[in-house]
């Protein structure tokens, strides 16, 4: 499993959520959010910032356990999302 969602999984453990909770509060169905987690696929840039606001965290602490810079680069951050849906897609 990608870290991505182990550390989704752990934000949502820590807020008692569940991933049925998580889906709603993005926007998206519980399947769906399931089929991202079981295939092991990054959602999309747009997917990702609502994930992490709705866990109460950044994107780029999903994508690299870092957290936050006091500035953020969000440029950076879709960076580093595309390099990481680039290799997944290599793998």
């Amino acid at each position: 499993m990608l870290d991505f969602w182990v550390r989704v999984k752990n934000r949502l453990d820590y807020q008692d959520t569940t991933q049925k909770e998580l889906a709603e509060k993005i926007g998206e169905s519980y399947n769906t959010l399931q089929s991202w987690i079981n295939r092991n696929r990054l959602p999309n840039a747009e997917q990702s910032v609502k994930i992490a606001s709705a866990l109460n965290t950044s994107v780029e602490f999903l994508v690299t356990g870092r957290k936050r810079h006091t500035t953020t680069n969000h440029a950076k951050t879709i960076k580093l999302l595309q390099e990481a849906i680039e290799q997944l897609e290599q793998d």
